[in-house]
C-alpha cells in the first residue's frame, strides 16, 4: 500500500517536510507527489452535471532524510519554481529596487528570514500569508509514487 500524508512544513531551498516517516514505512530516496487534497470538480459542458473531481498535482518530491514520524523531501523538475521565481535573497534585492524607485533610495527593505528581534517577518512585510509565493503549502496531500 502507498505511503500517504501531508505537507507539514516548507523548509525553503525547494525543501518540505512530509507528516510521514520511517514508522509509517518511509525510506530514503522514496518518490512523493504532492497535489491539494480536494481535488477540482470538473463539470460536463453538455449537461452541466459534476462528473467528479480531479486531482492537480503540484510537484514531484524525492525524500533525502528519513526520522521515526517525518521525512524531507526535495522538490523535482519544477518548472514554476514552487517557492516563487526567486528565492528570499533575490526577492530581497528586488523589492529594495522596486521601493527605492517608488519611495526613494533611502527606503530600506528588511526582515527576510528573521523571527527575533523587532524586525517583522516576510508575511507582516507583504501585508499577509505567502500563499501567492508557493505553489506547493502546508496541508497538501503528499502519496508516494511506486516506482517500476
Amino acid at each position: 500500500m502507498a505511503v500517504e500524508g501531508k505537507v507539514a512544513k516548507i523548509l525553503g531551498n525547494n525543501e518540505i517536510v512530509i507528516n510521514r516517516g520511517r514508522g509509517q514505512g518511509v525510506r530514503q530516496g522514496m518518490l512523493f507527489e504532492i497535489f491539494t487534497p480536494e481535488g477540482e470538480e470538473v463539470w460536463d459542458p453538455d449537461t452541466g452535471e459534476t462528473l467528479g473531481t480531479v486531482e492537480d498535482v503540484k510537484a514531484k518530491a524525492e525524500v533525502t532524510e528519513v526520522k521515526d514520524r517525518l521525512a524531507v523531501a526535495r522538490l523535482q523538475n519544477t518548472q514554476d519554481t514552487p517557492f516563487g521565481a526567486v528565492n528570499i535573497g533575490e526577492m530581497q534585492e528586488n523589492l529594495q529596487r522596486m521601493f527605492g524607485q517608488m519611495f526613494g533610495d533611502d527606503v530600506q527593505v528588511r526582515g527576510f528570514g528573521t523571527t527575533s528581534g523587532d524586525d517583522p517577518d516576510l508575511e507582516s512585510i507583504l501585508g499577509g500569508p505567502l500563499q501567492d509565493l508557493s505553489q506547493v503549502q502546508v496541508g497538501d496531500a503528499v502519496r508516494e509514487i511506486k516506482r517500476r
